[in-house]
C-alpha cells in the first residue's frame, strides 16, 4: 500500500500547475485603460506593445488596476495571411503550465515567453457571451531591436531642438529621397513614414526632499514611426513583414519589421534616441507613489518610513530631528496624538517646558521624567516620515540592570576559572601514577648528598684544611730565596 501511494504523490508534484504564483511579475503586464475605450478611430485601436526578443510579454484581458470579472474569454491573433480571419493563440499543452511558452492564467492573462519575431501582430481578448464588444482588449506587439543609445532629457524648449535637429532631416528623406528603399515604401507598399514621438502619461510630482517649486516631474517620449496609406493596396501576396507593417499605424523607429524590410533606413532610426522631458511641478511628498518606498503610503494608518526607539534614564536629553526635510516643507510634530507646533512647548509658560519644538522643526527633550514617555511623529507635507517610541526608566533601575549585568560577566569568568581548574585536577588524577610519593622523593635527596660528599673528597684540587701543618722542605726554602732576591733587585 505504500508504493502506490508515493508513486500517486510525485505524479501529484509534476503535474501541479504553478499558475498562482506565475502572475506575480506585474511590472511585465500591459493593459488598457478604461478611460482610452476604442473608437473609430484607426489610431486609437489597440495599444502597441514594445518588446525585445527573448523577452516575456503579459497581455491583460481587463482594464489597468481592475479586477478579471471570471467570464469566459479567448484570445485571438490576427491571421497574416488573410487579415479578415482571426485565429485562436495557441497554447502550450504541458501539464505544468511554467513549461508552455504561450499560456493564459486563470484571470485570463495571455503570458508569451521568449518572445521571437513571429509572435508580432495584433492580439485580441473577446468573451464567449460577445460582452466585449465595446470594451475590447487589443494589443499590437512590436518586437524591437535592442537599444544602445541612451534617451536624451531636458525640457520641453530642448525637445523642440531636438526634434528639429534628429527628426526633420529623417522626415525629410523619408517624403523626398527617391533610392530604392524610400521608392519601395511609397511605390511598392503604397506607404507614407513620418518620424514622430509619443509620449507616455507624466510620473508623479517628485517633491520629497526638495524645496517648495522645486520639485520634477518627467515623461518619456517613444520614437516611432507613423504609418499612413497612399492608395489602395491588397495584403494578399505580400510577405510576413510586409503585412505587419501594412496592418499597423504605429510601429518603432527600432521594430524589427523595418529591419527586414528597409535596413538602410532601420539603421538610420535605430540609433535616433527617446526624450526624456521633465519639467518643474508642485505637490506633496508621497515617495510611495514615487516609487522610492514601496509599499508606504501616506493614507495608512501606521507605516512611517523611520522608526527608532529610545530607552532614557530620568533627567535625561534628547534631541529629534524629523528627517527627509527642508525648511521649505511643512512639518508637524505630535505627541501620543498631540500637536506642536514649531516655537510651542507641552507646558504652561509659568514651568520649565520638557518638550520644545524650535523655529527649525527640532524637537527637545529636556529632564525627561515618567510624563515625558510616549509615541513621537513627525509629518512631512502631512505624509508620515518618523516615529519614535521613547521609554523613561529611573536611575536606580538602571544602575540595578547595570550591576546585574556586570554580575553575569563576573559570573561567566568565575565559571571559565572554575572549569581550568576542574579540567587541572582531571588531568593530575589520571596521571598521579607518574608522579613521587614523599618518601621517593626523600630517599632520591640523601643519596643525591651522598654522591656529592663523595666527589667532593675525590678531588685533587682542593685547597688543604684549615689547622694543618705543612712541612718545608729545603727545595721550597730555596725557591722562596730566589722569588725574595728578585724582588729586591727590582
Amino acid at each position: 500500500m505504500i508504493y502506490p501511494l508515493l508513486i500517486l504523490l510525485i505524479f501529484l508534484k509534476f503535474t501541479s500547475s504553478d499558475d498562482d504564483t506565475e502572475i506575480t511579475t506585474e511590472s511585465e503586464s500591459f493593459c488598457r485603460e478604461r478611460n482610452r475605450l476604442v473608437s473609430n478611430d484607426k489610431d486609437d485601436l489597440y495599444n502597441i506593445v514594445e518588446a525585445y526578443e527573448q523577452e516575456k510579454v503579459l497581455l491583460q484581458c481587463h482594464f489597468c488596476n481592475e479586477n478579471d470579472d471570471d467570464h469566459p474569454k479567448i484570445w485571438y491573433k490576427l491571421d497574416m495571411k488573410n487579415s479578415s480571419i482571426k485565429h485562436e493563440v495557441k497554447l502550450g499543452m504541458e501539464n505544468n503550465m511554467t513549461l508552455n511558452r504561450i499560456r493564459v492564467t486563470p484571470d485570463h492573462t495571455l503570458i508569451i515567453t521568449n518572445l521571437t519575431e513571429h509572435d508580432a501582430g495584433e492580439y485580441f481578448c473577446r468573451g464567449l457571451d460577445g460582452d466585449e464588444v465595446e470594451n475590447k482588449y487589443n494589443f499590437y506587439i512590436d518586437v524591437i531591436g535592442f537599444n544602445t543609445v541612451k534617451p536624451e532629457i531636458g525640457s520641453l524648449s530642448l525637445w523642440t531642438k531636438y526634434q528639429e535637429e534628429t527628426f526633420e532631416p529623417i522626415n525629410r528623406l523619408l517624403t523626398r529621397s527617391t533610392t530604392k528603399e524610400y521608392d519601395y515604401l511609397r511605390l511598392t507598399l503604397r506607404i507614407s513614414l513620418e518620424m514622430v514621438t509619443e509620449w507616455d502619461e507624466a510620473g508623479p510630482c517628485e517633491i520629497c526632499g526638495k524645496p517648495k517649486g522645486q520639485g520634477e516631474r518627467s515623461k518619456k517620449g517613444h520614437c516611432k514611426l507613423k504609418v499612413s496609406q497612399v492608395g489602395n493596396i491588397k495584403i494578399v501576396g505580400k510577405n510576413y513583414h510586409e503585412k505587419l507593417l501594412l496592418r499597423a499605424t504605429h510601429v518603432s523607429c527600432r521594430s524589427m519589421a523595418l529591419k527586414y524590410l528597409v535596413p538602410g533606413i532601420y539603421n538610420g532610426t535605430s540609433v535616433v534616441p527617446d526624450f526624456i522631458e521633465v519639467e518643474k511641478c508642485d505637490g506633496l511628498c508621497n515617495p510611495d507613489a514615487e516609487g522610492v518606498y514601496k509599499g508606504w503610503k501616506s493614507t495608512k494608518k501606521s507605516g512611517f518610513k523611520y522608526k527608532k526607539t529610545f530607552v532614557l534614564a530620568e533627567d535625561a536629553h534628547l534631541t529629534l530631528i524629523c528627517p527627509d526635510s527642508t525648511l521649505e516643507n511643512q512639518v508637524t510634530w505630535k505627541i501620543n496624538g498631540h500637536t506642536i507646533k514649531a516655537g510651542e512647548s507641552v507646558e504652561p509658560s509659568n514651568v520649565e517646558p520638557k518638550v520644545t519644538v524650535d523655529t527649525f522643526n527640532t524637537l527637545y527633550l529636556y529632564g525627561v521624567t515618567k510624563d515625558e514617555e510616549g509615541n513621537y511623529t513627525c509629518y512631512v507635507d502631512e505624509v508620515r516620515m518618523q516615529q519614535v517610541r521613547v521609554f523613561v526608566v529611573s536611575k536606580a533601575k538602571l544602575l540595578t540592570q547595570a550591576f546585574v549585568r556586570h554580575m553575569m560577566y563576573l559570573a561567566f569568568v568565575l565559571s571559565l576559572t572554575l572549569s581550568c581548574y576542574c579540567a587541572g585536577l582531571i588531568v593530575t588524577w589520571t596521571r598521579r601514577r607518574r608522579f613521587k610519593s614523599y618518601q621517593q622523593l626523600r630517599e632520591d635527596l640523601k643519596r643525591e648528598n651522598k654522591l656529592l660528599d663523595e666527589d667532593d673528597e675525590e678531588s685533587p684540587y682542593d685547597a688543604p684544611p684549615e689547622n694543618t701543618n705543612v712541612v718545608k722542605t729545603s727545595e721550597t726554602v730555596e725557591l722562596l730565596d730566589e722569588r725574595s732576591n728578585k724582588n729586591v733587585k727590582y
